[in-house]
């Protein structure tokens, strides 16, 4: 997908500092912004071999004005954390595609809001993440509660929008959000503990995920590779 994005120098360099961020090579937003393809770009053939199952992800940046709406550096800082909390189980993720968003979408407040990401995220083979300023659970009539990161998969009737699933991480996320919300995308459900990466009360500095919990994750990360076969 491509985004047409403002051609001044904020953005060339909000665009820059995200790829370079990324391990990508610099691209120009200069009118369309072109998404990059960084299949395999960046990870060495030893860590290849070791990671199995490679699933790349396709990363949606909010914008704000003349800037990026959320700190680039959560990125990085997020899949180093996910892909150390996975190697045990041999799946690596990485960023395969990075597009800024139009304005309009730093706040996620309401049903209509994720419905209005899903248009940005096809079923093209690649896990969408959406990197915004605030995420909320909540409906058109009123707020419940912010939440630090969400999983979100259609079940509605729309025939465009069936099979469309994605993760959100909010402004304050800690850089464990993503693998959290990637064990709900695989299969997990919350834990208790505060070791455990599955539960929202995770705390310390050594989160993981239990035995168990990474040989289901592997299972629903071989299911995803399966039935996105060939769309990527």
């Amino acid at each position: 997908m491509s985004v047409r994005v403002e051609t001044g120098w904020v953005w060339r360099a909000a665009l820059a500092v995200v790829l370079w961020l990324a391990g990508a090579p610099e691209v120009s937003a200069s009118g369309e912004h072109k998404v990059p393809d960084l299949r395999g770009e960046g990870t060495t053939k030893a860590k290849r071999t070791r990671a199995a199952i490679r699933i790349p992800l396709t990363v949606h940046v909010a914008t704000d004005a003349d800037r990026l709406a959320v700190d680039p550096y959560r990125l990085t800082r997020s899949v180093d954390r996910t892909n150390q909390a996975l190697a045990a189980y041999g799946i690596e993720v990485y960023i395969a595609r990075i597009t800024l968003l139009p304005e309009g979408y730093a706040g996620i407040k309401h049903r209509r809001d994720r419905r209005r990401l899903a248009e940005f995220a096809p079923a093209d083979g690649t896990i969408h993440v959406f990197l915004v300023d605030t995420v909320e659970l909540g409906s058109s009539l009123r707020t419940d509660r912010s939440v630090r990161g969400l999983h979100w998969r259609y079940r509605g009737l729309r025939r465009k929008l069936r099979n469309r699933e994605y993760l959100i991480l909010g402004g304050d996320a800690p850089a464990t959000t993503l693998a959290h919300e990637l064990g709900h995308l695989f299969g997990l459900e919350h834990e208790d503990g505060r070791q455990n990466l599955m539960c929202s009360c995770r705390e310390g500095p050594r989160q993981l995920f239990t035995r168990m919990q990474g040989l289901q994750i592997r299972t629903g990360a071989l299911a995803f590779v399966q039935r996105t076969r060939g769309r990527v």
